[in-house]
């Protein structure tokens, strides 16, 4: 038996499972993290607590499982984090983490300053303050002393590599997710570094997401009570693993996840830009790519909701609010709700942006706002889609995972809006799992990283044309709502 142990580095939470060559799951276990939330701009996290959460999971999983068959351990890591390190590599900052919007004023100067559209096409991510581009750039205008200090700017898997090895080196997926790598030659952008103010000495060596490192520092061996290392693979970035852990390869299909955020991505063989800066796409492998949108405002609207609008803990409950709103017909009788509570990533990529409901009669009440909440939500993820589908329009089937797919009315409502087949993923953890799988082909267990892949397949829903109608025409007034009030919302 040959066993690989798939690690998530999640924002809150750190998973950790173990597959066999033969596709079974053989340990499913994870721990909270905590997050700083120090103001509504700024959310950190100790990247010293990150590293014992990680180290706690490794120990116990090492533990539990016959050592001499594990293979290998990869890594999936949630995008976008930040970390200044002296030349000891210790922290002189937390990390600084991806719903972090302090370096909006930046983000906007970089666009005025450069041709975004020529730029985009150089980096394959739009421009925005969820990047650690734009927080190096906010580092040194804002905090000159730490970033004259500083020998790297690096991410938390990127940490945690260096304190387990003693080398900074970050995967080309996580590097894309910066906003500073070429997509084509996979190396630092010299237009993105003089953007930054800063000479690629001061990033990590760029290496494939197989990349493995097989000297673990004796502390850490002594620690996991192994008698020798094992082999430790860099693996990729939490949304193009999910994509493989779920197992999207074909390009008539793509995954949606509402957890706290969401997102909607697809799997692609080549990368294939939007005309427009509205999309990612990040480098996997050769042949594999994975294109698609994250937003801010997923499952946190309907929690802010729930936290300020409702009169009891019972009427909170999120299982009760979402099962109250499917008394609401389709369209909450016109009521609109923009979700951009977190400003907004894609498609519109504006950290301004900020909610509104619109259309409210007196004969609205409070479920109908939860509802129109709910719809919301899909509407800007419906957003994504769409641009995803201007390049690739034969999109038949969405696999959805996430918190929200325990409610069959929420699931039933995106098939609705999508005008799509949605299969509910019963794969619990689609990243851990994805880095098993891709730690699977590192390994040489499989020759591809799409072989023996787990099936992901679980209840099927399948789209109402006439709930379809209705959304086709509430989302026209979604989007122009959004388009009249976008140049209002405030800069600060």
């Amino acid at each position: 038996m040959a066993i690989i142990i798939g690690v998530d580095i999640g924002t809150t939470n750190i998973k950790l499972v173990a597959g066999d060559d033969k596709g079974k799951i053989l340990l499913n276990q994870s721990c909270a993290c905590p997050v700083m939330q120090l103001s509504d701009k700024k959310i950190e996290q100790d990247p010293e607590l990150v590293l014992q959460s990680v180290n706690k999971l490794l120990q116990k999983a090492f533990a539990a499982l016959p050592v001499s068959d594990i293979k290998g351990v990869c890594f999936s890591s949630a995008m976008h984090s930040i970390i200044a390190v002296d030349v000891n590599g210790v922290p002189l900052t937390n990390a600084i983490l991806w719903g972090d919007t302090r370096s909006k004023q930046q983000a906007t100067a970089i666009k005025e300053k450069i041709d975004e559209k020529a730029f985009y096409q150089e980096v394959a991510v739009p421009v925005h303050p969820s990047l650690p581009l734009c927080k190096i750039l906010w580092l040194q205008q804002e905090m000159p002393e730490v970033f004259n200090q500083t020998a790297k700017f690096i991410s938390i898997k990127e940490y945690l590599f260096f304190k387990w090895f003693g080398k900074y080196i970050i995967d080309h997926s996580i590097a894309a997710a910066t906003g500073m790598q070429h997509i084509h030659n996979l190396q630092w952008s010299k237009t993105a570094l003089d953007i930054a103010g800063i000479t690629s000495d001061k990033l990590s060596e760029i290496v494939p997401v197989t990349h493995t490192e097989t000297a673990l520092g004796k502390e850490y061996i002594r620690q996991f009570g192994l008698h020798k290392s094992i082999p430790f693979i860099i693996g990729s970035s939490d949304g193009c693993l999910a994509n493989i852990g779920s197992g999207v390869f074909e390009e008539n299909e793509a995954t949606l996840t509402i957890g706290t955020s969401g997102a909607v991505r697809i799997t692609l063989s080549q990368p294939v830009l939007s005309e427009k800066p509205a999309l990612f796409c990040y480098p996997v492998l050769k042949n594999l790519y994975v294109k698609g949108g994250a937003v801010n405002n997923g499952g946190n609207v309907l929690q802010w909701y729930a936290q300020n609008f409702t009169d009891s803990p019972g009427d909170g409950n999120y299982e009760t609010l979402v099962e109250k709103a499917a008394a609401i017909h389709a369209g909450a009788d016109g009521l609109i709700f923009l979700p951009y509570l977190q400003g907004e990533r894609a498609p519109v990529w504006n950290a301004s942006a900020r909610g509104v409901f619109f259309g409210i009669n007196s004969l609205h009440n409070k479920t109908h706002f939860v509802r129109a909440v709910i719809e919301g939500i899909g509407f800007g993820l419906y957003d994504v889609f769409c641009e995803i589908a201007k390049n690739n329009k034969h999109i038949s089937t969405i696999y959805v995972s996430g918190g929200f797919t325990k409610s069959a009315f929420w699931v039933q409502m995106i098939a609705n809006i999508f005008n799509k087949k949605v299969i509910v993923s019963d794969i619990a953890d689609a990243s851990a799992t994805g880095a098993v799988q891709l730690g699977m082909y590192a390994a040489g267990l499989i020759k591809e990283v799409s072989q023996n892949k787990t099936d992901a397949g679980g209840q099927i829903f399948e789209p109402v044309r006439e709930q379809h109608d209705i959304y086709r025409e509430q989302f026209k007034k979604f989007c122009a709502l959004y388009e009249t009030l976008k140049h209002h919302f405030t800069t600060e």
